[in-house]
């Protein structure tokens, strides 16, 4: 297995999800049944603690695999993932075989596992285009929350594994909707994936789909989408330092929640991209632009006054563990899906310079704002 033990949680997911339906429930098991077929049952152990709990799960992947034509392995690998993403990193190359990698790029992948994680954690936390000795220490921490799974065969594949249960991130017992601190950090892996995901999309279509090294302007506006010296580098080290033909990443997203809107599900690197990627790493190291606070939160108030070009918002979110409202201006155009979201209590998130000196309001000169795209609302089920 490359992903996290099977439980009773996971059991009941995927057979809600695959059509079977609970028919019989008892203090240490339940009997399940296929939609439309009363004559197919399976037990469900409930009591993963006990002696036999492994030897029934063992025969009820068994009688799923019977019933899918699929092997016990594959079920039990698909019922595992209900509740977590797996990114997977692939190394491919014609020196990669029998499972085997060489020293070199399978240090690299390796390598590159933890500096993707980290700088996505970064870029999740503050928008930079180098962060060196200013890298968030909370970068460093959320990374390690991720855990790696056992390769698998596929060219090489390492896959890393995440939370994916999910708090209720708004309260709506107020009259204003207010953020659970403890539920916005469940999503902060989740957030990681996102920002990743973008920041890898954005990367390749720098280096791989234009014909040319990106512009001044081109390296600022990837910067806003995650893109750091440090994501470069740990591409680099798979097909750089680690001399591989193609590296890809593969989001898996867990199938118990929507997947984050408008991500990639596969961004794919040739070794041929390699030494433009190592220039972009090298112009961002020497950029000198002003690092950018990332805040997700949802919106508390909003006002306009009449013949303002701008509306106020003042929107809660979480800073340090604890929550706190922040202020800021938007024009007109954006105030207005502001005011959407509100109405909707949708999450949102904001970029900007923010100022939190204790004791005062804190404040934000806003670059950008959008609704949360990592967190799944009604209106992406519509």
């Amino acid at each position: 297995m490359d992903t996290f033990d099977v439980g009773v949680d996971e059991i009941v997911s995927y057979l809600s999800r695959s059509g079977w339906q609970r028919s019989i429930s008892g203090p240490l098991a339940e009997v399940w049944q296929p939609g439309g077929d009363e004559d197919t049952s399976i037990l469900v152990p409930k009591k993963p603690d006990a002696p036999d709990f492994s030897k029934n799960l063992h025969i009820l992947t068994g009688e799923l695999a019977k019933k899918e034509n699929r092997s016990p392995d594959e079920i039990r690998l698909e019922i595992s993932r209900q509740f977590v993403d797996v990114t997977d990193l692939r190394a491919e190359d014609e020196d990669i075989s029998d499972g085997t990698i060489p020293l070199l790029a399978g240090i690299g992948l390796f390598n590159s596992a933890h500096r993707l994680m980290v700088s996505a954690a970064a870029a999740t936390l503050h928008r930079q285009g180098y962060y060196g000795n200013s890298m968030p220490k909370a970068a460093h921490k959320h990374a390690r929350r991720m855990r790696l799974g056992q390769t698998r065969p596929g060219s090489y594949i390492v896959p890393i594994i995440s939370n994916a249960r999910f708090g209720e991130l708004v309260n709506d017992s107020f009259d204003e909707p207010r953020i659970e601190a403890g539920a916005d950090d469940s999503y902060f892996e989740r957030r990681m994936l996102t920002t990743l995901s973008g920041a890898l999309e954005v990367l390749a279509e720098m280096t791989i789909v234009r014909d040319h090294a990106p512009t001044r302007d081109e390296m600022r506006d990837a910067v806003d989408e995650g893109v750091s010296s440090e994501l470069c580098a740990a591409v680099l080290d798979v097909i750089g330092k680690g001399s591989v033909d193609v590296f890809d990443v593969t989001f898996n997203w867990a199938p118990t929640s929507l997947p984050p809107a408008s991500t990639a599900g596969k961004i794919v690197f040739a070794g041929g991209a390699a030494e433009l990627i190592q220039q972009v790493e090298s112009d961002l190291k020497e950029a000198n632009a002003p690092a950018e606070r990332i805040l997700y939160g949802v919106i508390r108030r909003l006002s306009l006054k009449k013949n303002e070009n701008t509306g106020h918002v003042s929107m809660e979110t979480v800073l340090d563990g604890k929550t706190r409202v922040v202020s800021f201006e938007l024009p007109l155009d954006v105030y207005r899906r502001a005011a959407r979201y509100h109405g909707e209590r949708r999450p949102v998130v904001v970029r900007g310079i923010l100022d939190a000196t204790p004791g005062k309001r804190a404040t934000m000169n806003v670059s950008a704002f959008d609704a949360d795209r990592s967190v799944a609302t009604f209106d992406d089920v519509e």
